[in-house]
Parts: C-alpha cells; structure tokens; sequence
C-alpha cells in the first residue's frame, strides 16, 4: 500500500471522521445523560431518519463524484442542481415518512420529530452534495472543512442540550444546526473555488437537473434498499420489543458504524481514479490491493474488540449497558465483509453497473427482514447482531457475482493468508469469550499465530503508486461506494 495513498486517505478519513464521530459522540453523551428510554427514542429517530434519508437521493452523492471525476465542471451551478434533484425526492420521501409512522402506530408519538427530520435531510444532504463534489476534484481539505464544521456545530449543540433541557426534540435539531451551517459554508467555498466560466441562470441550472436525476436512479434505488437491510433491524427490535432493548442494540452498532470511516476513506482515495480508467482497466491492481489492506485492519479490529469489548463498553457507556458486550463481540466480525464489499461497490460504480448495488442491496434486505422477523422474538437483540453478520456475508456473495462480470477485481491479494487468519481469530475468539479455565490460554496462542499469519509487510508502506501512470494526478495529489 503506498504512503501516498495512506496520506490522501487519512486527509479523507478527517472528513468521514468528522460525520462517524459526531454520531458516535453524541450518542456517547445522549447515553451517559438521557435515561434508556429516551436514550431509546433518540436511536429510534437517527435510525428512522437514515433509512429514510436514501430515499432523498442518497445515491446522487455518488454520481456527483463520478460526473465531475469523468471531466465535469464543478462550480456553483452543480452545487444548486444537486440542491434541486434531492428536493425532487425529499418531498415525496415526507409523505412516506408520515405513512410509515402510522403504519409503525407511533405517528401520534413522534408526530413533531418527523419536520425536524425532514429538515434535516434538506441541509445535511446539500452538505454531502458539495462534499463529494470536492472528493471528485481530489479536494480533499476542502472536505475535511465541511466535515469538522458539521461535527463541531452539531456537538457543541448535543452538550448543550444534554446539560440542560435534554429534550430528544431539541437533540435532533442540533444534528439540523450542524447540517445548515456546514452546508452554507461548502457552497461558499464552491462559489470561490469553483470554475468561473460557467452559466449559472435558471435554465443552466435545470438541465443540469435533468442530467442528475436521469443518471442517479439506479444509484438512489440501491443506497435506498442498502439503507433499510442497514437500520431496518432497529425498526423491528422496537416494534416487537422495547425502546430499552434498541438502546442495548445501538450502543455497539454505533461503534461499528464508526468503524467504516477506515474503508470509506481508503475507497474515497482511489474512486475518482477507478472511474476515469475503469471502463478500458478494469482489472486494475489496486483494488486487489486495498481489499487486502482493508481485511487486515478488519482482523486486527476483530482481535482489539474481543479482548477489549468488556472495558471499552463498561467505561464508554457505563454498568447499565452490559448487555452490549456480546452484542459488539458479534458486531465485530461483520468489519470483514463489509470492508470487502467496500471496494467491490467503488468497482460497480467507477464502472457505471449501478444497478447492480440495486440487486444486492435487494438481496441483502430479504435476508435480513427474513431473519430478524424470525429470530427477534427468540433470541432478542443478539439475533440482530448475527444477522448483520450473515446480511454482509450474503451481500459479499453478491456483490463478487456481479463484479466477476465485468472483469473487475473481486478477491485480494494473498487471499489465502487472510483465510488462515480469519480461522486463527474465529478459533480465538471462541476460545477467549469462553468462561472455562484453560480457555485463556489457548485463545492467547491461537492470537499470536493469527497476527503472525497477517499478510502484511513494510513494502505495504513504500512510496510506489497504488495505481497507474495514468492514474498518477490521483494518487499522487491520486473513493467512497456508498455508505451502506
């Protein structure tokens, strides 16, 4: 793995930071301040919020990147028609949020939360627009900006609240403030660094509208189906049991979710290069290599989170969230897959086989409500963290199906290896989470051989490009699948 990339992803892995760990730090707080139950409400409401927000044009990001990475200018003009086309599906995607409310019976209930949601898709999402606008010039400081602005606004507003009203309302719209703001501040970094040549009146705007919306469905299909297999085990947990049993599940998902700023920020380095070489170098290298650098610090994640699952959760959460240790410890081992299906998606999308993520996303969400509508009532909780496991697992076989047809790079570097130390750490893993003496024991010898099997080296970290010549005013000054 070059040290240029590793660079490049770390500015990116700032910006992607700043999103994960503003969700990540308030929900720490709203954890350490709220009682279960509205602690409960508040997961509830993000979860909600997530699965529907897709449906405000999740997948446009996306094509925003590729369009403007393919040789599209980028200055304010794009920036309003993205603004525009999400609008075209917000609206609509209200209506649906009402619906599914009263369908849920909780519309009297959370009946004032849904405008505050609404809202806040508007300005989050018109933040995300301009981020990935900059991603596609290779902007990544500009990025980073829109990022810590969002994160910095949104918790200063969280701790308020929490220290004094502690009002869930109030707590969503400190995540609107962020959203505002950091919107307001990337169109005026798009108004000054963008092209100046370009046509900005009405009907400039429109056509580019127009050219938005007829190459993002596919896009906006799939993230939108992605989203529900993603938090569609939230809604159900609360539906067929308690707000207390969704706060002991969406403490260590939090984390998980954290956890994706490694894949996202590492795929965000090579996407813009992926699509401008994908269609005549499919079978490009990189890839095969960021997969096998992804699936280690997964493994390594894994190791970390079984030993320290018990204290990170205790001293993060405190006593009262016990429960989710073996939550996490299941939780964990879904890195794997899902960091691999990271890089298969930025290979479907930097080769225009959107619909792809479509059809797997549709797979992966008949897994999971399958599943969880089958195992919840049993076995709680801890089945939702299982099926997340076996949800990514289907979406891998899918997503390698679908990128075996267009020659593009499906399995890493030194898969082998990897294999071995997968098996090295499951073997650990049980070992170690076992309460029999000896147990200990064995899983510490199982350890050392697991990271003794790891395929990695220091020529992971030379200065050679990950990609092309081609590809070098990428890499070198040189993405992210969708956040699924």
């Amino acid at each position: 793995m070059s040290t240029t990339v590793l660079k490049r992803s770390f500015t990116l892995a700032g910006a992607e930071f700043s999103r994960k760990a503003l969700l990540a730090a308030t929900v720490l707080l709203c954890a350490r301040f709220l009682s279960p139950r509205s602690f409960g409400d508040y997961i509830f409401l993000l979860s909600f919020y997530q699965i529907f927000a897709v449906l405000g044009a999740a997948g446009l990001p996306s094509n925003l990147l590729r369009a403007v990475a393919r040789g599209r200018q980028s200055g304010i003009r794009i920036g309003f028609a993205s603004v525009l086309a999400r609008l075209v599906y917000i609206v609509p995607t209200a209506a649906l949020m009402y619906v599914a409310m009263r369908l849920l019976g909780l519309a009297d209930q959370y009946f004032s939360a849904l405008g505050v949601l609404v809202l806040m898709m508007v300005v989050r999402g018109a933040a995300e627009n301009v981020t990935f606008i900059f991603q596609g010039n290779e902007d990544q400081i500009s990025s980073a900006k829109i990022g810590v602005i969002q994160s910095t606004v949104t918790l200063l507003g969280t701790l308020a609240i929490c220290l004094t009203s502690k009002n869930v309302l109030l707590l969503i719209g400190a995540h609107v403030l962020g959203g505002l703001v950091s919107a307001a501040y990337g169109f005026v970094l798009l108004h000054f660094q963008g092209p100046r040549s370009q046509e900005s009146n009405a009907a400039a705007i429109c056509d580019e509208t127009r050219s938005l919306l007829n190459e993002s469905h596919w896009l906006n299909a799939g993230a939108s189906v992605a989203s529900a297999y993603n938090r569609i085990d939230v809604l159900l947990l609360r539906r067929l049991l308690t707000a207390e049993a969704v706060a002991v599940y969406g403490v260590p998902y939090r984390i998980l979710d954290l956890a994706q700023i490694v894949p996202s920020s590492l795929t965000a380095t090579i996407l813009p290069s992926l699509c401008r070489n994908g269609d005549t170098n499919p079978g490009i290298t990189g890839p095969r290599t960021a997969m096998r650098f992804l699936l280690v610090i997964a493994l390594t994640l894994v190791a970390i989170v079984t030993i320290a699952a018990p204290r990170v959760t205790l001293l993060l959460f405190g006593a009262k969230y016990r429960d989710s240790i073996p939550v996490l410890q299941i939780l964990i081992w879904a890195t794997v897959p899902m960091f691999w299906n990271f890089v298969l998606n930025a290979q479907l999308v930097a080769n225009s086989f959107d619909r792809a993520i479509f059809y797997g996303a549709c797979v992966a969400l008949a897994v999971n409500v399958g599943l969880n509508l089958l195992l919840i009532p049993k076995f709680g909780y801890l089945a939702c963290a299982a099926v997340t496991l076996i949800t990514e697992l289907v979406l891998l076989g899918a997503n390698l199906h679908f990128v075996s047809k267009i020659g593009a790079a499906g399995w890493p570097e030194d898969f082998g290896r990897l294999a071995l130390t997968a098996s090295l750490l499951g073997a650990f893993s049980l070992s170690w989470t076992h309460a029999a003496a000896g147990y200990s024991l064995v899983g510490a010898v199982l350890l050392v051989l697991a990271l003794l099997s790891m395929p990695l080296s220091r020529s992971d970290f030379s200065t050679v490009p990950l990609l092309d010549d081609r590809s070098q005013r990428v890499m070198g000054t040189a993405k992210l699948p969708l956040d699924l």
